[in-house]
């Protein structure tokens, strides 16, 4: 009787250490739980900011909350369920102070994070039309085409680049394929839509 009462004891005790032990694995849990919440709101907040900045043009301001951002998060999801979207919006930010060099590193980074995007992949494009250097902007579209098919700004933007390098046959090709896959995702702001009815009507 005496055996079996010392290991109902030490069972016991046993019991008590490992729910000690338990609770506070949970504290823990929970603790660093709350914090990612946290962390979350914070880096969801600072893009939130800089978008809006971004759109009233105010990129310098931009640009360091979306460094901030990253600085939370190196994914650059900070809530928008999508890796690398605040890569992009640094890359478009630091595209429209002149870095361009520095925006496609974003860019790429953004695609690299999240190859479905087609964000950062037109504004790759945009980056290398806004240096004259058409012949990379053609690699970009390409590319971008061939990995993302169905995505009207592309054909949109690749048209616009045979056109007026001459090659019209070409430009009225990808003109009518923007206008197709637009029909069925109606991406394109009216204003490009207009332009490519007034192209293809000519």
């Amino acid at each position: 009787m005496k055996v079996i009462c010392f290991y109902s004891i030490l069972g016991d005790d046993v019991n008590k250490l490992f729910l000690i032990k338990m609770k506070n694995i949970l504290l823990i849990l929970s603790i660093c739980v709350t914090q990612i919440s946290f962390t979350q709101t914070s880096c969801k907040k600072l893009y939130t900011e800089a978008y809006r900045l971004i759109t009233e043009g105010n990129y310098d301001k931009a640009v360091s909350k979306l460094e901030k951002a990253l600085s939370i998060d190196t994914l650059g999801n900070c809530g928008t369920q999508f890796n690398g979207k605040v890569h992009n919006e640094l890359g478009y930010a630091q595209m429209r102070l002149g870095n361009l060099e520095l925006s496609r590193e974003l860019f790429d980074k953004s695609i690299d994070l999240n190859p479905r995007n087609p964000d950062p992949r037109t504004n790759r494009a945009a980056s290398y039309i806004l240096e004259n250097d058409f012949e990379n902007a053609l690699l970009a579209l390409d590319e971008f085409i061939n990995e993302l098919p169905g995505y009207p700004l592309a054909y949109w933007q690749r048209g616009n680049i045979k056109e007026n390098s001459g090659d019209i046959e070409a430009a009225l090709i990808d003109y009518k394929q923007a206008k197709y896959h637009n029909s069925k995702v109606n991406l394109l702001p009216q204003p490009i839509i207009e332009q490519i009815e007034n192209k293809l009507n000519r």
